[in-house]
């Protein structure tokens, strides 16, 4: 308001002046004076206002960002202690497993150990093959570039099929000592329960005695009951009672 007055002041000074002639040379440019001051500092006024308004929108944005940084902060805290937790977690799995590894390797071993004597104390059948297994077990075993999750698997691999050696029956053609010499016949494995032999015609039959670790020679009887177990093993006759020798298992084994 001050300014507006000042500014309407001299206006009508100057006017007065011209009209009357009364007013002097140096009020004229006195009120000239005046004039340009009041507009320089309108000027300047002006250039402030517009300062202001861009230090408040660059307060307001200084705000915002402030704001977006403590969201941000606060966030990446909670993503930093769920890392911190992930990363002990995998620590811990960490020192678990090179425990069971210490642990494991050795077991293996002991197991490829039992399995290896359980073969010898059991029935003579498939004999080169299940001792190449023991073999392919323990070159494994001391296999140091081989991970101990195939060592594992090997080891579980094999003790899978000696259990399935207990569930099945089969039928081969092999060479054996009877009587001190060699003769081809077809052997019989009823599981792990028992073996027998029928020599090519059928007339000579037996089973192995596991605590002797001989073949024992049966009856005519036995042997029929024999040749009648392997027809049904081969499914070329009906299944059926019958009766076989068994020798029962030594306290030891």
């Amino acid at each position: 308001m001050l300014k507006s007055i000042t500014l309407g002041a001299l206006l009508m000074l100057t006017l007065t002046a011209n009209e009357s002639g009364a007013a002097s040379q140096p009020a004229y440019e006195k009120a000239i004076s005046a004039l340009k001051t009041e507009a320089a500092a309108s000027e300047e006024y002006q250039k402030w206002d517009d300062e202001k308004k861009d230090l408040a929108a660059e307060i307001t944005n200084m705000k915002m960002l402030d704001d977006w940084m403590t969201f941000q902060n606060s966030k990446y805290q909670r993503y930093v202690q769920r890392q911190q937790k992930t990363i002990a977690e995998l620590k811990r799995r960490k020192i678990e497993a090179q425990k069971i590894s210490m642990e494991l390797e050795p077991f293996l071993e002991t197991i490829v150990d039992r399995l290896e004597e359980q073969i010898k104390a059991d029935l003579p059948f498939l004999n080169k093959e299940r001792t190449q297994r023991i073999a392919f077990l323990r070159d494994s075993l001391d296999d140091y570039h081989l991970e101990l999750s195939e060592k594992l698997r090997r080891v579980f691999e094999a003790l899978q099929i000696e259990t399935e050696y207990g569930r099945n029956v089969e039928n081969t053609s092999e060479q054996i000592e009877l009587g001190g010499i060699p003769t081809t016949v077809s052997i019989f494995r009823l599981g792990r329960t028992a073996l027998y032999y029928q020599t090519e015609d059928g007339k000579s039959s037996g089973y192995w005695d596991r605590n002797k670790k001989i073949w024992v020679p049966v009856s005519s009887e036995f042997s029929r009951d024999i040749q009648k177990a392997k027809d049904m093993a081969s499914r070329k006759r009906a299944v059926e009672l019958i009766s076989l020798p068994v020798a029962q298992p030594a306290d030891n084994i």
